[in-house]
């Protein structure tokens, strides 16, 4: 059988088929052998025309799926989130912005779907927590800006407006809530505006560390087995709440950046100046230490070409 025509067969069944297929499923279905299918079905993966991973935590893995059918299902799951979300949220008093805070009903309310009803996306097996922002949605922000670099920079995929297809799972620790999935920033109360732990004075972040710390950990103890990396951007106090999720989670992660670790020195013909414009590549560069080497020397190419020079 030619390859044309293994091609053919491969992409008739995934368009046929009603979820992702496993291996062994694919090609029964498709009548051809393992050995006739896998350099055919490696190229599009490659070519993005497929999608390869867990993506049914109840089925063998690796699973298989037509790259624009999973962006939809996908998009459909986080869209159920965020209706689900929302209902549960409106049952709870709307508080003033003003009055918004980390005991505030709608801020439980959030918290607590998320640790007990909110399953992260399937396709996503890295996890990423990422310090909160003044503006909101936080991935609308300066700083978010360069901690997607990171990210876009070792995946290829930017993890906001490449959501389907980045691996990487974003997870904001809000400073009024606790965890805020990328996918749902946009979401009451996560889409409120607000100071950070930065701007507490020590009589108030000391009342809310252990919580967000509790929080933290509860996520990482709901959704572990989710993930087959963690780790974090995550600096001063933020750094903080993290080491203490750490410890109560116990589940061991690197916590990045590190003050006297890499950091960038030029990108181009530009010096960074801010602190994380400086410090993105710590955190770009672990995650590239979880990728295949196929995928390191893409994301080392991509460093290369944007004349990123650290130290």
């Amino acid at each position: 059988m030619n390859r044309n025509e293994i091609r053919y067969r491969l992409i008739s069944t995934l368009l046929q088929a009603e979820g992702p297929l496993s291996l062994i499923e694919l090609v029964m279905r498709s009548k051809i052998t393992e050995d006739e299918a896998f350099p055919v079905l490696k190229d599009m993966v490659s070519g993005h025309l497929v999608v390869e991973g867990e993506l049914l935590t109840d089925h063998p893995s690796p699973q298989y799926c037509w790259a624009a059918r999973w962006e939809k299902e996908v998009k459909r799951r986080a869209t159920g989130s965020k209706l689900k979300l929302r209902t549960i949220v409106n049952r709870a008093t709307i508080a003033r912005e003003e009055r918004l805070d980390i005991d505030s009903e709608p801020v439980l309310a959030f918290n607590d779907y998320v640790v007990t009803e909110y399953k992260p996306p399937r396709n996503k097996r890295l996890l990423v927590f990422l310090q909160c922002s003044v503006r909101r949605p936080f991935s609308s922000s300066p700083s978010h800006a360069s901690m997607r670099r990171a990210i876009s920079v070792a995946t290829g995929y930017d993890p906001s407006k490449d959501f389907e297809r980045c691996p990487v799972h974003v997870v904001v620790l809000a400073s009024k809530i606790g965890p805020v999935p990328y996918e749902l920033e946009d979401v009451y109360p996560a889409n409120v505006g607000g100071g950070g732990v930065k701007h507490l004075d020590w009589t108030e972040y000391s009342h809310v560390k252990p919580i967000l710390a509790k929080r933290m950990a509860r996520y990482i103890t709901a959704h572990r087995g989710s993930y087959d990396h963690i780790s974090t951007f995550t600096e001063s106090r933020y750094g903080e709440v993290m080491e203490a999720a750490r410890k109560i989670a116990a589940v061991d992660f690197r916590i990045l950046p590190v003050e006297e670790g890499l950091r960038i020195m030029r990108m181009g013909r530009s010096i960074p100046r801010r602190y994380w414009e400086m410090y993105w590549i710590q955190l770009c560069l672990e995650i590239v230490s979880w990728l295949k080497p196929t995928q390191r020397a893409q994301a080392e190419a991509r460093l290369k070409e944007m004349g990123v020079r650290y130290q």
